[in-house]
């Protein structure tokens, strides 16, 4: 129902969905998810600082140099080295989700220090590298979290509890998008408002389904309209997986039961951080999309472990 509700909702609003979603839905699933990862010792070790610290650490690196680079931007040397830490910033999710690997996959030390060596190597030797930039850099904290690690849970889970239900809801995350690329769209279907629109841009949404269509070869990357066929699908997409992305989570309450883990005092503060963040939107929405970014890059970051757990549980 829920895959079948999100599809419905990213084909009559392309554009707000996305937005909304994002900005209302992510923080509140960010730290819920959080806090049942930290639970759960982040499927990666029964010391769960060790991961806690690696990820938070990482998305410090991440976020720290995109936040004093907002509000400064003089040719300054703490700047060049902001940009510089910016630049590296790949590598930082590249290592990271190779340690995640290496966690679920190999067992000796010696093949850990093995994978953390060529991660350090391949990190510096693909910096450059416009496939990988893409990827990495791009795509696995938006589409291949979102989407592709979304199926991944959801065919363990459904492996898990041998629901044919599962099986049918992740068949369905895969024929929504194929049903998106056959539709037929018309100019003047939709309309939206400016203000929607300069949101859209200003805080540069619109650059995720640029940089998809080049990747994909449909576009040439240079160019994105909001009333073209084309642009139209890739927003309705990119809202539909979003959408659903969180709407899943929220609905595990029911099988993983991430609520049960949740006290008073855990309440209290989630709410603090949620209402946070959406007021930080109101007084400036590129300051709420900064701190909203930081708490999606800890989120990505602590589920690389169970992403490659999922993955392993799949063919083990």
């Amino acid at each position: 129902m829920l895959v079948v509700v999100a599809a419905i909702l990213a084909y009559l609003f392309p554009l707000e969905l996305f937005i909304l979603s994002y900005t209302l839905l992510g923080p509140l699933h960010y730290v819920t998810e959080i806090n049942w990862l930290h639970e759960k010792s982040y499927f990666f070790t029964k010391k769960k600082t060790i991961w806690l610290t690696i990820g938070v650490t990482a998305s410090l690196i991440l976020f720290v140099p995109k936040l004093f680079l907002y509000y400064e931007n003089s040719d300054t040397t703490l700047s060049a080295i902001m940009i510089f830490i910016n630049e590296w910033s790949n590598s930082v999710i590249f290592i990271t989700l190779m340690l995640a690997v290496a966690y679920q996959f190999v067992s000796s030390r010696i093949s850990w220090a093995i994978i953390v060596i060529f991660s350090i190597i391949g990190a510096i030797y693909l910096k450059n590298v416009e496939h990988y930039k893409l990827l990495v850099g791009v795509f696995v904290p938006t589409i291949i979290h979102v989407y592709l690690f979304t199926m991944i849970f959801m065919l363990y889970g459904a492996k898990k509890s041998k629901s044919i239900y599962g099986y049918i809801s992740v068949a369905l995350v895969i024929l929504i998008p194929a049903i998106i690329i056959n539709l037929e769209l018309t100019r003047g279907a939709y309309l939206f408002s400016d203000t929607w629109k300069e949101l859209y841009l200003e805080n540069d949404f619109h650059v995720l389904p640029v940089i998809l269509s080049k990747f994909l070869g449909m576009t040439d990357g240079t160019e994105f309209y909001f009333y073209e066929s084309i642009w139209l699908k890739f927003m309705m997409f990119i809202s539909f997986i979003y959408c659903y992305h969180y709407l899943n989570w929220f609905s595990k309450t029911t099988v993983i039961k991430w609520h049960n883990l949740l006290n008073k005092k855990k309440i209290i503060a989630i709410a603090v951080m949620w209402i946070t963040v959406i007021l930080l939107y109101w007084f400036d929405f590129g300051l709420g999309l900064l701190v909203s970014l930081f708490l999606g890059f800890i989120h990505v970051i602590l589920e690389f472990p169970l992403n490659m757990f999922s993955l392993k549980k799949l063919f083990y």
